[in-house]
């Protein structure tokens, strides 16, 4: 499969910066945008625990929330993949359940 070149990507158009971003994701078959939203989902769980000791249950269930509402956005502009809102439904999902279920 042939790439377009990134030299040809207009960056004075309204959507330059996206387009660089569509071609990094189309580059690495959907790895760049993958890995975007792992490092925002290890950002918030980290920021959550460094601010509440011990709370890794808090932690699981904010940081997936805030990953899905991103997940969410960047699906709708064609950016992140099903298989990418997939995992993150179903962390939110699992999160959800033992926060809900936790008796502490």
């Amino acid at each position: 499969m042939v790439y377009t070149s990134p030299s040809s990507i207009n960056l004075t158009s309204s959507e330059g910066m996206g387009n660089i971003l569509i071609y990094l994701n189309e580059v690495t078959k959907s790895w760049f945008s993958n890995m975007f939203l792992i490092a925002i989902f290890v950002i918030f769980f980290m920021g959550y625990l460094r601010t509440n000791k011990d709370d890794y249950i808090g932690a699981f269930a904010v940081s997936s929330y805030i990953t899905f509402g991103l997940t969410i956005l960047l699906w709708i502009i064609g950016f992140a993949s099903n298989y990418a809102i997939g995992i993150s439904l179903g962390l939110t999902a699992i999160s959800s359940v033992i926060l809900f279920t936790n008796r502490d």
